[in-house]
C-alpha cells in the first residue's frame, strides 16, 4: 500500500446491525415450522417405537414358541412370559416423550404369531399442528402404522 491511498476494508457498524436484524426477521418466521417439526418428529418416532415393540414381541413368541401377553398398565406396556407359573415381564414399551399418550390394551400373542383380537393404538400428541398416527395390528398379526385419521383402513 502506498502513501496517501486509503483502503476500507470490513463492515460498517450500520451494516451489521442490518444483517443481524434481517437474520433475527428470518429466525423468528422459521421458528414455529421448526418447533411443529419437533413435536411431530416426536409422535412418529414414538409410533415407531411402538410398532418396533409390538414386532419383537411377535417374533418373542414365535422364537420361544409359546404364548406370550402384551399388558397395558398405566404408562407403559409390558410383555409378559409365563416361567415355571409366573408371570415374569420379559420387556417393556413406554413413551419416550410425556407430551405422547398412547391407551394401551391386553393383548395375547400365540406361538404362530397372531393375536388374540385385532389392535388399533392410538400415538397423540393432543396437538391440532401435527398429524396423529395408529398402529394397526390384524389378528393374523401383520401390523403397520399409518396415519390416525385412516383408522386402519
Amino acid at each position: 500500500m502506498t502513501a496517501g491511498s486509503k483502503s476500507i476494508r470490513g463492515f460498517s457498524l450500520t451494516e451489521l446491525v442490518i444483517t443481524l436484524l434481517i437474520a433475527g426477521i428470518l429466525a423468528s418466521l422459521a421458528m414455529p415450522s421448526f418447533v411443529r417439526q419437533i413435536k411431530q418428529d416426536r409422535v412418529v418416532n414414538n409410533a415407531n417405537y411402538l410398532s418396533a415393540f409390538y414386532k419383537y414381541s411377535r417374533s418373542e413368541a414365535v422364537k420361544q414358541a409359546k404364548t406370550l401377553h402384551l399388558v397395558a398398565s398405566s404408562s407403559k406396556w409390558l410383555l409378559q412370559s409365563q416361567t415355571d407359573g409366573e408371570w415374569v415381564t420379559v420387556h417393556e414399551f413406554s413413551v419416550v416423550d410425556d407430551s405422547i399418550e398412547i391407551e394401551y390394551a391386553d393383548r395375547t400373542i400365540t406361538s404362530t404369531g397372531e393375536v388374540d383380537q385385532a389392535l388399533n393404538l392410538l400415538v397423540t400428541d393432543n396437538d391440532d399442528s401435527t398429524t396423529d398416527y395408529r398402529l394397526c395390528v390384524l389378528q393374523s398379526g401383520q401390523s403397520w402404522v399409518d396415519e390416525a385419521d385412516k383408522n386402519c383402513a
